[in-house]
C-alpha cells in the first residue's frame, strides 16, 4: 500500500524525489569544538575585564587619593598656607565679620569649602559660627549646623524676609518662622542681639510673642527692628525678659503707645538700656506711618534711666502737637544722656527746633549735628544751644560734629555753646565759615589750637586749607600746643594738586592724618607735576 501511494506521488510530481542533504560527522564535531573555544575565551576576557575594573577602581582610588596629596602640597607651598592658624582664623573672622548682613551664601560656608585645611580651622572656630540667619531660604538643617558648631557662645539672631517678594512669601516665611522658632529657642540663653527685617507686621508679633513665652534671654544686649512696610509699632519685651538688654534701634516703625489695654511704658524690659536710635528713611514728619507721637517716646525715655546715647535719623519723632502748645510742654529730662546725634535728613526738619528747646542733657559729652550736602546749609539752631544766653545748654560737651550747619553769622554762637571741646569734626563749608571768621583766629575765642586737640575737616577746599596752614602758623608762634589735623575724603580729582601742597604745608607744622582719600589720585597727581 505504501508503494503505491509513494508513486502515485511520483507520477504527481513529474517523476521528481528530494533528497535529504548527507552532513559530515567530521563537520558537526568541528563546530562544537569552535563553541568550546569561543566559551572559552569569553570567560577568558570576561575574567580579564573584572580584573581590569578592579585594578581601575584601584587605580582611580589611588589617583584620587594622590591628586588631593597633590593639592595639598600645592596649598602648602602657597605664602598663606605659612600662616599660623591664630593668623588664619583671624582673617576668616574679619571676613565673616565685614559680609553683608543677610546674605544667602555666607561666608563661613564658602572658605569650609575651600580646603580640609581651612575646613577644619572654620569648623572648629565658633566664633565664625555665631549669627543665625532666619529666612525661607536657609533649611532648618543649617540652623542646627550653626547651633552645634558654635559650641556655647553669644548668639547673633537674624529673622529676615526673602530676597525678592513673591505671591505667598508671607505665609511661607510664616511657616518657615514656626519649624526654625522650634530648633532654635532652645538656645534662647545664648542669644546676645536680635534683628528683624520683615515687612509683615504679623511676622513681627509672633516674633516677640514667642520671645516672651521663652525663657529669660539673660544674655540679651542688642534688639534692632526694621521694616518699611510695618503698620503698626514696633513690640517690645517685658518685665525682666531681657534684664541686660542696652541698645535698642528701631527703624520705620513707631514706638508703641505709652499706655495701651494689656501694658504700658513702666513695664518694657529697658530698665538698663543706654542706647537707642531712631530712624526714619525717606519721609516727611507727621505724614509717615512710622512717625512715634511724643508721648510714647517720653515714656520709653523715662523707662530707660541709664540712657546715655540717643541717636535720630529723619524725622521720627511728630512733636506736632507738642509745638502748638509749646506754653505746656514740659523739659525732657535725660540726666545720664553723654551722646546726641541729630542727622535731619532735611534743610528744614519740622520738630528739631522744638526737640533741642526741651532737651535737658548737663552731662552731654558728644554732640553731632549733620544737615545733608546741600546748598544752602541747613536750618539755624545755634541760638537753642544756650539756656538762656550767655548760659550753654550743653556746657561739658568735649566733641562736636558739625557738617553743613554753620551759617557765617553763627560761627562765633556755635564757639560759645561749646567752650570746652577739645575735638571738633567739621563739613567742608563749616570749616570755611569757620576758619573766614575773625574771631575764631583771634585770642578770645573758646577754640584756641591750644585746647582743640584734634580737629577734622571733611573735604576741604584749598582756600581752607591754606587758612588752616596761617592759623597753625600764627599758633606756634604764640607757643600754642598744636592739634592733631585729620584730612578726610572724598577729594576731587580736580582739587588733588592744590590738596597735596597744602596737606603737604599741614604737615610741616603738627600731625596729619588722611582718612577716605583715594592716595593713587595723590600719586597721579604728583607725577603729573613732575
Amino acid at each position: 500500500m505504501v508503494l503505491q501511494v509513494s508513486a502515485a506521488r511520483m507520477s504527481n510530481t513529474g517523476g521528481l524525489s528530494h533528497k535529504m542533504p548527507v552532513v559530515p560527522e567530521e563537520l558537526l564535531s568541528t563546530l562544537r569544538q569552535e563553541v568550546f573555544a569561543l566559551q572559552n575565551r569569553r570567560k577568558e576576557l570576561l575574567a580579564r575585564l573584572e580584573e581590569t575594573n578592579t585594578s581601575l577602581v584601584e587605580v582611580q582610588t589611588l589617583l584620587t587619593r594622590k591628586t588631593s596629596q597633590a593639592h595639598t602640597v600645592q596649598n602648602l607651598l602657597a605664602p598663606v598656607s605659612r600662616l599660623p592658624d591664630e593668623v588664619l582664623l583671624a582673617i576668616f573672622e574679619e571676613a565673616v565679620r565685614s559680609q553683608e548682613q543677610g546674605q544667602v551664601t555666607r561666608t563661613e560656608i564658602a572658605i569650609s569649602y575651600t580646603s580640609h585645611h581651612w575646613r577644619q580651622v572654620t569648623v572648629n572656630a565658633p566664633r565664625l559660627w555665631n549669627s543665625l540667619c532666619i529666612r525661607a531660604e536657609v533649611p532648618i538643617a543649617m540652623l542646627q549646623i550653626y547651633l552645634s558648631r558654635s559650641a556655647n557662645i553669644p548668639l547673633t539672631i537674624e529673622f529676615r524676609e526673602r530676597e525678592t517678594a513673591w505671591p505667598g512669601a508671607d505665609k511661607r516665611s510664616m511657616a518657615h518662622l514656626g519649624s526654625a522658632l522650634d530648633a532654635i529657642l532652645p538656645s534662647v540663653t545664648r542669644w546676645r542681639r536680635i534683628v528683624v527685617l520683615h515687612r509683615s507686621y504679623p511676622y513681627f508679633t509672633h516674633v516677640f510673642r514667642e520671645l516672651r513665652k521663652a525663657a529669660p534671654l539673660k544674655m540679651l544686649q542688642s534688639i534692632s527692628m526694621k521694616s518699611p512696610g510695618v503698620c503698626g509699632p514696633c513690640p517690645l519685651l517685658l518685665g525682666d525678659s531681657a534684664p541686660a538688654l542696652e541698645s535698642l534701634e528701631v527703624e520705620d516703625m513707631p514706638l508703641p503707645p505709652p499706655v495701651t489695654q494689656t501694658f504700658d511704658a513702666a513695664r518694657y524690659s529697658v530698665a538698663g538700656l543706654t542706647t537707642l536710635r531712631l530712624r526714619v528713611r525717606g519721609m516727611r514728619a507727621g505724614s509717615s506711618h512710622a512717625a512715634t507721637d511724643p508721648s510714647a517716646f517720653r515714656a520709653l525715655i523715662n523707662s530707660a534711666p541709664m540712657l546715655s546715647a540717643l541717636e535720630i535719623y529723619g524725622q521720627p519723632i511728630n512733636f506736632g502737637q507738642e509745638r502748638a502748645n509749646e506754653e505746656d510742654v514740659l523739659s525732657l529730662e535725660i540726666p545720664r544722656l553723654r551722646t546726641l546725634v541729630l542727622h535731619p535728613g532735611t534743610q528744614h526738619p519740622h520738630d528739631l527746633r522744638h526737640f533741642i528747646s526741651v532737651i535737658k542733657a548737663p552731662t552731654l559729652r558728644h554732640f553731632e549735628l549733620v544737615y545733608p550736602d546741600n546748598t544752602p546749609p541747613g536750618q539755624d539752631v545755634s541760638d537753642l544751644l544756650f539756656d538762656p544766653f550767655p548760659l550753654t545748654r550743653f556746657p561739658s560737651v568735649e566733641t562736636v560734629r558739625l557738617h553743613n550747619a554753620v551759617h557765617a553769622d553763627t560761627v562765633a554762637a556755635f564757639m560759645n555753646a561749646f567752650p570746652v571741646a577739645a575735638r571738633i569734626k567739621l563739613g567742608s563749608t563749616d570749616a570755611s565759615y569757620l576758619f573766614e571768621n575773625p574771631t575764631f583766629s583771634s585770642t578770645c575765642s573758646p577754640w584756641t589750637p591750644s585746647h582743640i586737640q584734634h580737629l577734622t575737616v571733611i573735604s576741604p577746599l584749598h582756600n581752607t586749607l591754606l587758612q588752616m596752614y596761617e592759623w597753625l602758623l600764627s599758633a606756634a608762634s604764640q607757643g600754642h600746643r598744636l592739634p592733631i589735623i585729620t584730612l578726610e575724603g572724598p577729594i576731587r580729582a580736580i582739587d588733588c594738586p592744590e590738596f597735596l601742597t597744602q596737606s603737604v604745608k599741614l604737615a610741616s607744622c603738627t600731625e596729619v592724618r588722611l582718612c577716605g582719600i583715594d592716595l593713587s589720585m595723590l600719586d597721579r597727581s604728583l607725577i603729573a607735576r613732575v
